[in-house]
């Protein structure tokens, strides 16, 4: 009996049992020399897509600053003109010209979409063009307005006189009325600057500047354009 029970309790199954560990074992050392990829974290993906994103941003600022710097000689050169008394409109591919070329300057290599740098050349060249023609139009009105006023005060001292004013009581009353007409009272380049387009309205020359300064941009536009296409390809 002793025996008997022996033999159920003594593991019957030992040699199959070393086989299947066997098995086991040479599954795993089998898959040992197969690489496993190392897990990207997703801080690290994250980090890389900005990363990415950056470079990106930085390009464009270093083609928007490129642009700016570009179009100065453009600026002062349509100021100048203006001044002058020719139609600076004419500077208008020449300011493009320059806005296309510090862009390009700025970024040889670079990863910016072509839409991108599209959209910057043609923002800096509006507020370029825009702020030339302001220049410009403020300057000529300062002028004409110090002639205007120096021959009208002239007239309203000797008015005054015979209504018993004198000359600081004429003076007072005239900066009164032009401060609630035009914003400003001694109309210098800069009150006019400031206070452009009150300015035009009052004098009914709306139509005629934004004329200017839709032709002004058309010259631009179409040379900024056609040189923005043959800088890039």
């Amino acid at each position: 009996m002793e025996n008997l029970m022996n033999d159920i309790n003594s593991p019957v199954h030992t040699q199959s049992g070393t086989s299947a560990a066997n098995a086991v074992s040479t599954y795993d050392t089998a898959w040992d020399d197969v690489p496993v990829p190392e897990p990207v974290s997703s801080a690290e993906h994250f980090s890389s897509y900005s990363t990415g994103n950056d470079s990106v941003v930085l390009e464009a600022v270093k083609g928007l600053i490129g642009a700016m710097v570009g179009a100065i000689p453009g600026v002062l050169l349509w100021i100048i003109i203006g001044r002058i008394g020719f139609v600076a409109a004419i500077c208008g591919a020449i300011l493009a010209a320059g806005v296309v070329a510090g862009y390009t300057f700025m970024t040889k290599d670079s990863i910016i979409p072509q839409v991108w740098g599209l959209v910057i050349c043609l923002s800096v060249v509006v507020i370029a063009v825009y702020f030339s023609e302001r220049v410009v139009w403020s300057w000529e009105l300062a002028d004409y307005f110090a002639k205007y006023m120096s021959e009208t005060r002239e007239s309203l001292y000797s008015l005054g006189e015979a209504g018993g004013l004198s000359a600081g009581d004429v003076d007072e009353i005239i900066d009164k009325e032009m401060m609630s007409t035009y914003g400003f009272t001694k109309g210098t380049f800069g009150e006019f600057f400031s206070n452009f387009h009150r300015t035009l309205g009052v004098a009914g020359m709306n139509g005629k500047y934004f004329f200017n300064l839709l032709t002004s941009y058309a010259f631009a536009g179409m040379g900024g354009l056609w040189l923005f296409k043959k800088a890039r390809g």
